[in-house]
């Protein structure tokens, strides 16, 4: 108990601090700071991935007619632009019957917006979901994540979990979490530590010189469990810098590992992998490996594990087998090369995520450069913190969002882009927008990153303000559903009026939308040729923001228009088609253009006449 009040006098403070420094929430409930804070420490431990105190404030619907959920947000670390639900209570105690009763209360909310029964909340939270479950690509899960700053004490969560997930009929997508008070703490703890690298530390080992040598390069110890948990307890996450991902809590193999800490810590050596450290150099010295430049690039579960078990410490040790690898190479490339590819044989126990594997490859630090020379700041590796300059959220970002970005503006893929965002990985399209001409993607992404900004952040809203009183839902719905599509459009109107494409491959392109089942291969055929785009747009008119978002509100709402309008058509023969489900299949993008493109021609040279 004493550790569980220490805990919620610790998120106390730090409801108190983000008051303290935040105008926003300063005169906020504590109870709505308590999500804020959860969501920060949770979902955004990695520096690199911005988020300002408007936008967390957006993430969380607490207030009237709510529908029972206090948070709604995407992922940010998740390929598949996974729904977070969560419901928070910031209270002292709880009772197993409160956490039964917020789980209801979230699996309520989701079933009511699934059937499209959206008059049960409020305008705002009806929009927010409609924007965030449009986002979905069809590999998403739904994560229902139910925090407490109270202790856990005796609740048992295991048979909510299967009760919860046995009221939906796609169980397999379902998530639930549970974050309680010191799971809080440690989150926050976490989120907070994030360093690039450990310069120096050292492991103890369970004889003088008990190692076994592989030549100059590698050595094979027996790491003492005791001295991987101080190692953790002293640089946290930087720790793991250089590993291919994050820790993933409720799975299988922490209980694994957990029993055999229990149960069992003399068989460990012989049930865990163990793990993996790559280092600039190392020594063993009696008892002690000593190590510079290192990070643990194999057994991060493992250790984060020992560091989370209490009943480790000097006097109840163990030992688990050891790697240590010194790092080969000359240049930065072939360093980050022997690295990844030893990162990616090691790492095993778990599926890994695809964009972990290009993390360190050399074409995208390559890339990063490139990007960095037109002013944006490109994150090739976790942990990597974000320089000030670079703060606003269209000037950093990744992989994964640069290229599910060029998917959709860059191939005219934008359904694709949304729907299978792990198609950006294909060798033709990966190495097309980051392994070519690398200075002439980075002008264009700089140019697409604020597209996606303006649309997310500034033209919903304005959107959803101009049309308030529409007499459709099926518009609004369009609208919410139509980002991907509506910045693909931007991009082919620029491209088209620098005749990059022409209007008869264009109707090679609606011909096959309409007839063939080749429309993959002839769009990339088409748009993969970039001869003569230097831009989207002129710097001179990138740089006159008003005058830039009057010419992307115009192409949004042209493209809007056309497809809501074929939507309603297509509705009419199907009245189960909805706006998601519709724009899930890039051929329907293609039939939007084909219904009006002679006016769009038209339209496109109207509004760009004055500007390219």
């Amino acid at each position: 108990m004493p550790a569980s009040n220490n805990s919620y006098a610790y998120i106390q403070n730090k409801i108190r601090a983000l008051k303290d420094s935040s105008a926003i929430f300063r005169d906020k409930p504590d109870h709505y700071v308590f999500s804020a804070i959860c969501i920060k420490g949770h979902f955004y431990k990695n520096p690199a991935i911005s988020l300002n105190d408007t936008e967390l404030n957006e993430m969380i619907v607490d207030g009237q007619n709510d529908g029972g959920v206090d948070i709604l947000l995407t992922d940010p670390e998740s390929e598949n632009s996974d729904l977070v639900i969560g419901q928070s209570k910031y209270y002292t105690t709880i009772t197993k019957d409160d956490v039964s009763d917020a789980l209801n209360k979230m699996a309520f909310f989701y079933k009511n917006m699934q059937a499209g029964r959206y008059e049960q909340v409020s305008m705002e939270v009806q929009r927010r979901f409609m924007s965030l479950n449009a986002e979905q690509s069809e590999d998403a899960k739904v994560r229902f994540v139910f925090y407490t700053s109270a202790p856990q004490n005796r609740i048992k969560t295991t048979q909510m979990v299967q009760h919860f997930k046995d009221q939906f009929d796609n169980a397999e997508k379902i998530e639930v979490e549970f974050f309680f008070g010191k799971d809080i703490e440690e989150e926050i703890a976490e989120s907070e530590s994030r360093r690039p690298t450990v310069e120096r530390g050292k492991i103890k080992i369970d004889e003088a010189g008990n190692c076994l040598v592989y030549g100059e390069e590698a050595v094979i110890v027996n790491a003492s469990a005791f001295s991987i948990k101080t190692l953790y307890a002293q640089y946290n996450i930087q720790l793991l810098s250089k590993n291919l991902r994050y820790h993933i809590a409720g799975r299988e193999i922490d209980k694994g590992i957990n029993e055999t800490i229990q149960n069992d810590p003399e068989s460990f050596w012989m049930k865990n992998n163990g793990i993996t450290i790559i280092c600039d150099d190392f020594r063993v010295d009696g008892k002690e490996a000593k190590l510079e430049n290192f990070s643990i690039i194999n057994g991060g579960q493992t250790t984060y594990m020992i560091h989370k078990n209490s009943d480790i410490n000097e006097d109840h040790d163990f030992y688990l087998p050891c790697k240590i690898i010194r790092s080969r190479g000359e240049t930065e490339d072939q360093k980050n090369t022997f690295s990844l590819e030893i990162a990616k044989a090691a790492n095993t126990q778990k599926p890994i995520k695809t964009v972990d594997l290009k993390a360190n490859a050399p074409e995208q630090v390559r890339f990063a450069r490139a990007m960095r020379e037109v002013g944006i700041f490109y994150q090739t590796k976790r942990g990597e913190e974000v320089p000030k300059r670079y703060k606003e959220a269209f000037l950093n970002t990744s992989l994964l969002p640069v290229g599910k970005l060029a998917l959709a503006a860059v191939l005219q893929m934008p359904c694709t882009s949304r729907q299978k965002p792990s198609t950006v990985y294909r060798a033709e399209y990966y190495d097309k927008f980051f392994d070519g001409d690398q200075m002439q993607m980075a002008r264009i992404c700089k140019e697409l990153l604020y597209i996606d900004f303006y649309f997310r952040t500034a033209f919903l809203k304005k959107f959803d303000s101009e049309n308030k009183d529409s007499a459709t839902g099926d518009y609004i719905s369009f609208a919410h559903n139509a980002r991907t599509v509506c910045i693909a459009f931007v991009a082919l109107a620029s491209r088209y009026y620098q005749q990059n494409v022409t209007s008869q491959e264009m109707q090679m392109l609606f011909d096959e939308a309409r007839n063939g089942n080749n429309l993959e291969n002839r769009i990339y055929d088409i748009f993969s040729k970039l001869d003569g785009v230097v831009y989207l747009f002129p710097g001179d008119v990138f740089q006159d923001k008003n005058r830039y978002e009057e010419i992307l509100e115009q192409l949004f709402y042209l493209i809007i228009d056309a497809g809501a309008a074929y939507f309603s058509t297509a509705k009419d023969t199907d009245s189960a088609l909805n706006t998601t489900n519709f724009l899930k299949k890039d051929k329907n993008y293609y039939n939007i253009l084909n219904s009006q493109w002679t006016k769009m021609a038209r339209d496109i040279k109207r509004i760009l006449k004055d500007v390219m």
